[in-house]
């Protein structure tokens, strides 16, 4: 009989439902060397621990999370529930990119290290191939997808970006940068602008109208580091880019030529990592990233955690951090649903979901 695999080399998803009771230790009590953050309001100072994130947006009157995902979610946990799974339905190779189809919500565009960008369903099926290198030597690393203009922008490992209509059809294919294009990403109000991230250090932006070829960029945002994502903020006022060392920086859409504001942080690129990417919460003006613990970081301390940082979008100061004892890896994505109440968190093979309403933090 063959050896059983240990479990932590085993490669199966898992979704953990990470509640953050009142009974849960915080990180200060856990490690009491890790720094301690204080959100300070009119007259008072107060402490808070990994459940702060829904205490403060509890306080902003955000609407109740779904409780049916969660309940559903929570069930699996229990084991009450098989897991859904879908066999084939991903790409021959590593899935780095991913977008559920606007127009229906039982479908989704993928690009992968298999060299394709397609729009697939949850059977499993490929309903339509946008791009496809036709080598293992060209892969795509990234997409968006506008459904008012109806386009697909995708973008490979050598620099390429392809625009293509939702009926497939190419529009243009240039080369953008001079290596590989870590991100795109349309504006979600004016969405004939297109932010592209690349590791020749910098990120360009485009009117999708005008392009012409590759000069034909509106600006050219350098950076000190590869930079690994440029994300528009919902309203598409700023663009929000993450480097491969220890920048975040905030640009104003309207205001590019005007210097960024930046916030040091240690997210340091490693081979085997999923690239650390700060993203934006959908409501408020707020940025999340993982905590990539740095001993040449500035501000590092002793018995740093693995943390999920909150950063205030407008004056780059920390809000909150998110930590779990029992789950201590590096938070490499970080999403918010579109309500803003709930968070899922990428570590390694595994996703945890942080909820409001589990947290018994709801109001």
């Amino acid at each position: 009989m063959a050896p059983r695999k240990r479990p932590e080399t085993q490669k199966t998803p898992e979704v953990v439902l990470r509640a953050k009771s009142k009974r849960n230790r915080s990180p200060r009590e856990l490690e009491p060397e890790a720094k301690k953050l204080c959100l300070k309001g009119p007259g008072s100072s107060r402490r808070f621990d990994s459940g702060c994130l829904w205490a403060g947006l509890a306080s902003l009157q955000v609407p109740p999370p779904f409780s049916s995902i969660i309940r559903a979610l929570h069930h699996y946990k229990l084991g009450k529930a098989s897991w859904p799974s879908l066999q084939q339905i991903g790409a021959g190779g590593s899935i780095t990119g991913l977008k559920f189809n606007p127009l229906n919500t039982n479908q989704f565009f993928t690009s992968s290290m298999e060299g394709t960008t397609r729009l697939q369903d949850f059977k499993g099926n490929t309903l339509r191939v946008f791009a496809s290198s036709g080598t293992c030597n060209i892969w795509f690393c990234s997409l968006d997808v506008s459904v008012k203009s109806r386009v697909v922008v995708t973008g490979d490992n050598v620099g390429h970006v392809i625009l293509l209509n939702l009926d497939g059809k190419e529009l243009w294919n240039l080369r953008m940068h001079k290596k590989k294009v870590t991100h795109v990403a349309l504006n979600p109000c004016c969405d004939w602008f297109l932010a592209t991230a690349s590791v020749d250090q910098t990120v360009k932006i485009w009117d999708l109208r005008q392009v012409k070829g590759k000069s034909s960029f509106l600006y050219s945002l350098p950076h000190r580091h590869p930079v690994n994502a440029a994300l528009f903020s919902p309203d598409g006022a700023q663009l929000l880019t993450t480097d491969q060392k220890s920048e975040i920086r905030v640009y104003s859409a309207s205001q590019w030529d005007c210097p960024p504001s930046l916030i040091p942080h240690p997210h340091r690129h490693f081979q085997h990592l999923t690239p650390i990417k700060a993203t934006w919460h959908p409501r408020y003006n707020l940025i999340v990233v993982g905590r990539y613990p740095d001993p040449n970081f500035k501000s590092c301390t002793p018995h740093e955690l693995r943390t999920i940082d909150v950063f205030d979008g407008s004056s780059g100061k920390m809000m909150y951090q998110l930590y779990d004892p029992e789950s201590s890896g590096i938070m490499s994505l970080n999403e918010f649903n579109l309500m803003g109440d709930t968070l899922a968190s990428v570590m390694g093979y595994h996703i945890l979901i942080w909820s409001q309403e589990e947290a018994g933090m709801r109001k």
